[in-house]
């Protein structure tokens, strides 16, 4: 590669065209921190002075986003302790998203300024990309078009979901950590359930296994105990309880399903399928009726059980 040194331009490089780009506008950072509680949120973990947000336009499936909790445009505004988390974070989402995506790498970034590709220049953020052997295929370069082979809610229900299950098990080493789904058939416009030993109407879930993310235990439990093939299509929360003295948490997931050979042996004993109608109300527990709540107007379902 030649060189050609051009010492008189410097004063253009570092004068005000360096800066051009940078926004006035209300930061979406922070107004995505502000409403990070709301289940439909695209924050999937919070710390102490950063947080983990999907990114809107992702790059990749996966495309997570390490942002400090204050309004910072570099590095050396952070302080050490704001530093320190961002990378203990980016550290967690990479390992989260090879759990959770299975992706044989990780671009990892920062783009500091408008001029090196920062979409929001006023707000410092790290990337996180996943990448996996021959993503990188001809339509971002024909058509300038990525390939997404999953939507954004699911994507973003599988990671908070195994952010949420590692966060309970950190925080308490002998907590029983579980994952559930309610699954929506959108054929049969019916949603199935289970009907526990004891009788009581509860949804699928069971015990994540080791090397399991939250989402693939999710999907295998409600095999195991429903027959039915699902896939995780949103988030729908966390639970917390006591149980013969012992400590549980759940993450809970939405799902669409499909009847798979062993849908038979369940049918009619510990498996039942309930109207959108009649779902909210079917639970023994309250917690599961507002998941059921979340689900029926996720699915933008009518009084009918049919789509508006």
């Amino acid at each position: 590669m030649e060189r050609l040194w051009t010492p008189w331009r410097m004063d253009y490089v570092t004068g005000s065209a360096s800066t051009a780009g940078s926004s006035d506008r209300a930061n979406i950072f922070l107004d995505a921190l502000a409403s990070a509680e709301d289940p439909d949120s695209l924050v999937v973990q919070r710390g102490t002075h950063a947080f983990v947000i999907m990114n809107l336009f992702p790059y990749n499936t996966g495309h997570l986003m390490v942002v400090p909790n204050r309004r910072v445009a570099a590095l050396d505004t952070l302080g050490p302790d704001e530093r320190a988390e961002m990378m203990e974070l980016v550290s967690a989402a990479t390992s989260v998203a090879g759990a959770v995506l299975r992706c044989d790498g990780v671009n990892i970034g920062l783009n500091i300024g408008a001029v090196a590709g920062a979409g929001i220049a006023d707000h410092l953020h790290i990337h996180i990309v996943p990448r996996w052997l021959g993503d990188a295929n001809f339509m971002p370069l024909t058509a300038d078009t990525m390939v997404l082979p999953e939507l954004l809610p699911a994507t973003t229900a599988r990671i908070k979901g195994e952010f949420a299950a590692r966060q309970a098990r950190e925080a308490d080493g002998h907590i029983a950590s579980t994952a559930g789904a309610l699954v929506y058939l959108p054929g049969e416009r019916r949603f199935v359930v289970r009907k526990a030993d004891d009788g009581t109407i509860v949804l699928p879930k069971g015990h994540i296994e080791s090397g399991e993310s939250a989402a693939d235990a999710a999907i295998r439990e409600v095999m195991e105990e429903t027959g039915f093939e699902a896939t995780i299509t949103n988030w729908l929360g966390t639970d917390r309880f006591e149980h013969a003295g012992r400590a549980f948490h759940t993450v809970y997931f939405l799902a669409v399903g499909k009847r798979a050979p062993a849908v038979d042996e369940h049918l009619g004993s510990d498996t039942l399928l309930v109207d959108p109608r009649e779902v909210i109300g079917t639970f023994s527990f309250p917690r599961f009726g507002e998941l059921a709540a979340r689900s029926v107007r996720l699915l933008n379902l009518d009084a009918e059980g049919g789509s508006r």
